[in-house]
């Protein structure tokens, strides 16, 4: 392990979390801890972003299902940007099922 600082973004406190081998410092709470942990070997984002519609000039807004591998986020933008759909698109419609295996689909946030 290396060392590492970041602010928490769990609660309001913002505490500085500094992670240092198997030493973890500055939070102040359980949340706090599981959090700078999770963030440390396994961080992950919601991405959102827009897929084209087709016979349009409009894009729909999409996002994840749920949060990512961060290392594999331009991956998936590229898998969303090779597509094109149809109307109509429902609100929460999946556009991409199961995203390169990763166990989460792109949906719509959108109706059209």
């Amino acid at each position: 392990m290396s060392k590492k600082k970041l602010i928490c973004i769990v609660c309001p406190n913002g505490c500085e979390i500094e992670i240092d081998g198997d030493k973890i410092s500055g939070y102040t709470c359980k949340r706090g801890l599981d959090y700078a942990k999770s963030e440390f070997l396994n961080p992950v984002r919601s991405l959102s972003s827009t897929v084209k519609i087709a016979d349009s000039d409009l894009v729909c807004p999409v996002k994840t299902s749920k949060p990512i591998p961060k290392g594999k986020m331009f991956e998936v933008i590229k898998e969303i940007n090779k597509v094109s759909i149809k109307k109509p698109i429902k609100y929460h419609q999946i556009i991409i099922k199961n995203v390169l295996n990763l166990g989460v689909d792109i949906i719509a946030t959108k109706e059209f």
